[in-house]
């Protein structure tokens, strides 16, 4: 029997282009930092099974971005059927989701049913079993929490970079997000009130403030490191929700309640679609944006959490407590320079320099962990054609996407254009598959 020769990473990505920057770097770690070789398929054009099969498969790896399609559950489950040959195969599988507050049900499910041996969450222990205990057997599953991203070499790098041709900060304090939905429960709400409370203090004393929750003002790859250099400190919280919606039923009744009443606030809303939901689950944990800020030296003032056990309060950020009663010594303790300059460099030196949360390292330990014992060997003649030919199918569907995501950023389509969307959503040129 031949020895297996390669990885499986499973992804989905259609009608968006350029990915963002973390995205990508989570994306293709494997390929950038592994000492083994990794076949990428983008599930969103096919899954050629026939050639997957003879790749001589070593390891699946189900990516982050292939596991979100479940906020489109029929785009999920039909996804799914398609990797059902996968569930026979006995590999070590895997599975790396995130989000995992919504439509659980329907993710820990397929899990189940594709037997996977590895979880990656992004759950403490504590809500290990509360997501996934209703259909994982935890003891034929190994899990571990890990981050939701981490620090590329080549962003580093680059920061490192506009570091050289950076000015003077303009701002005293800057924020960026998306407002959160109410259906993520009090924790999601912090990202607004940070901007609410904590800014608008800072602007009452006169502080310079730069700060948009609105959508076009939302900043991505190097502007957005350029913002962090140009910001003394940025506010924040951890990323996550405190409310488990195991199949999308809170998400769809906020909505339509919101449709009938647009005005109404949080504890409204929470009162009428979730009372005493609340708080059941403490998905919490820190993102990559805010390694970002480590990179860029900005001082973070950030509401007092875990953080991962990564950051910790008055050592790598200011704290505010959750209740914002203590906003005014956070500011207190932004103006004293020497207190801002010493948190940045402590942060930079424990999270930056040390490499401990890097892609590269991220990618070690996972190999040390679990593909070492794969027992991969060197690729015949065949499997690096195979290889080649993954890795050449692998750069054209990005072409594919690049063009569809423009296509639909234009205002008018012709009809070729139309019968070339109709090509790619019925997968008719897909390769291999």
């Amino acid at each position: 029997m031949q020895r297996p020769a390669v990885i499986l990473v499973l992804y989905y990505a259609r009608g968006v282009y350029p990915l963002r920057d973390t995205i990508k770097s989570h994306l293709y770690c494997w390929r950038r930092y592994s000492k083994y070789r990794f076949i990428y398929v983008n599930v969103a054009f096919g899954f050629p099974w026939r050639l997957l099969k003879r790749a001589r498969i070593a390891a699946v790896i189900y990516h982050t971005i292939f596991l979100s399609i479940r906020w489109v559950p029929w785009l999920f489950q039909e996804r799914a059927k398609l990797c059902a040959p996968l569930a026979a195969i006995d590999v070590p599988k895997i599975a790396m989701p995130q989000d995992e507050f919504i439509h659980t049900d329907m993710l820990a499910q397929f899990l189940a049913s594709q037997k996977i041996t590895h979880l990656y969450t992004c759950a403490e222990e504590q809500d290990w079993r509360n997501i996934y205990g209703r259909f994982l057997d935890f003891s034929r599953v190994m899990v571990k929490t890990v981050l939701t991203g981490f620090l590329d070499d080549d962003t580093t790098l680059r920061i490192n970079r506009l570091k050289q041709t950076q000015r003077e900060r303009r701002w005293d304090l800057g924020y960026r997000a998306w407002k959160a939905a109410y259906w993520l429960g009090e924790h999601g709400q912090h990202k607004v009130q940070v901007a609410d409370i904590i800014c608008e203090a800072a602007k009452r004393r006169g502080l310079r403030v730069d700060s948009s929750m609105r959508d076009e003002d939302v900043l991505s790859g190097d502007d957005w490191f350029e913002f962090l250099l140009d910001c003394r400190a940025t506010v924040g919280a951890e990323g996550g929700a405190s409310v488990l919606d195991r199949d999308g039923s809170i998400r769809a009744s906020v909505e339509a309640y919101l449709r009938e009443h647009s005005a109404a606030d949080f504890e409204k809303v929470q009162a009428a679609c979730f009372p005493d939901r609340d708080h059941e689950l403490g998905l919490a944990c820190i993102s990559p944006r805010h390694l970002e800020a480590c990179v860029t030296e900005t001082c973070q003032v950030l509401i007092k959490g875990h953080y991962n056990g990564i950051l910790r309060p008055w050592e790598h950020y200011i704290p505010v407590q959750p209740d914002y009663s203590d906003v005014e010594r956070a500011l207190d303790a932004l103006a004293d320079h020497k207190l801002v300059e010493r948190l940045v460099r402590k942060a930079y030196v424990d999270v930056v320099e040390s490499g401990r949360w890097t892609y590269r390292n991220f990618v070690k330990e996972t190999e040390v962990d679990i593909l070492d014992r794969a027992g991969l060997c060197r690729m015949d003649f065949t499997s690096w054609l195979l290889y080649a030919f993954f890795f050449l199918r692998d750069w054209l569907l990005w072409r594919a996407v690049q063009i569809q995501a423009s296509i639909l950023r234009g205002k008018r389509r012709s009809k070729v254009i139309q019968f070339v969307l109709r090509l790619v959503r019925r997968r008719t040129f897909v390769m291999g598959g």
